[in-house]
């Protein structure tokens, strides 16, 4: 496996990725775009998924959204979740264009929050061949949130959009904290997850709260005409199962694995698992 740090342009910004690409290769190979789940930045997780890839003789190329990580753009931290989609499509835009890709042989991958870019990528992009999401973010139940939060994050967007300062909030906490994640074991990953990543920040605007209230990645699905392979986590209250279940179930040729977990504790207690499945999946989609 051979790693190399490039970038790519995405909406006037320079994005920040890495280029795994398999040994011995004889030939363009196939390849897959991934990139990390909210707040996250590309040294977290995805490098086990890259190798695994590449083992299989397919490219990997994970980057980092603009405003996060190695990547430019500002207000950092902020998430502008189109913004992130379009950077999915843009990452598929650089792999075509290398001689050393097999631009009819391209797939995306993404997790929770990314899990939603890639369904939606697959949606409108006829490039992608297939696609595999574990646990992803299909819409934000706004009923269930807790009262007033939705007043307090539009305010922030409204407030940041008039020129103020950002407000911030941390991405991951304790139970108990304020903080946007807080349950399904989602402090001990992040302490897990971010030792190999020093670009990491937790926090997010707040404002990136009310992007994420308005933000409905599946609502296409249907279009999609190539393989959708899901990993859902039954016990998830980050995206719950059912909610993710019914968004994909237009979804004409669809694959859904379901495990006994929660949501973060789906990669501690699980993740070679779903290694294998994603392997498996995109070898047989990609490399036919």
């Amino acid at each position: 496996m051979t790693t190399t740090t490039v970038t790519f342009p995405s909406d006037g910004i320079r994005l920040a990725g890495d280029l795994y690409l398999p040994d011995g290769a004889a030939g363009p190979v196939p390849a897959v775009v991934m990139a990390p789940g909210f707040g996250g930045v590309k040294e977290m997780l995805m490098p086990a998924y890259a190798a695994a890839l590449n083992k299989a003789g397919i490219a990997v190329l994970s980057f980092d959204y603009a405003n996060f990580g190695g990547s430019g753009g500002e207000p950092r931290q902020h998430m502008d979740l189109d913004a992130q989609q379009r950077g999915y499509r843009h990452a598929l835009d650089y792999l075509a264009a290398r001689d050393d890709i097999d631009a009819t042989r391209l797939g995306v991958f993404g997790t929770s929050m990314s899990g939603g870019h890639a369904l939606a990528l697959a949606s409108a992009d006829t490039r992608v061949r297939s696609t595999v999401v574990l646990i992803p973010f299909t819409g934000l139940d706004v009923a269930a949130q807790p009262a007033g939060l939705m007043e307090a994050v539009e305010d922030a967007a409204r407030r940041m959009a008039a020129g103020e300062q950002p407000q911030m909030i941390a991405s991951v906490g304790k139970p108990g904290d304020a903080a946007a994640m807080t349950t399904d074991g989602a402090w001990g990953w992040m302490e897990q997850m971010t030792a190999d990543a020093p670009r990491y920040r937790n926090e997010v605007t707040l404002a990136s709260l009310w992007n994420l209230a308005n933000y409905h990645p599946a609502e296409n699905v249907s279009a999609i005409a190539t393989p959708v392979h899901a990993v859902l986590a039954t016990d998830d209250a980050i995206t719950p199962a059912a909610a993710a279940r019914q968004a994909v179930s237009p979804i004409a040729h669809l694959d859904i694995v379901e495990i006994p977990q929660t949501h973060f504790e789906l990669f501690t207690d699980h993740l070679q698992k779903t290694i294998d499945l994603t392997t498996g999946w995109f070898t047989t989609d990609l490399r036919a």
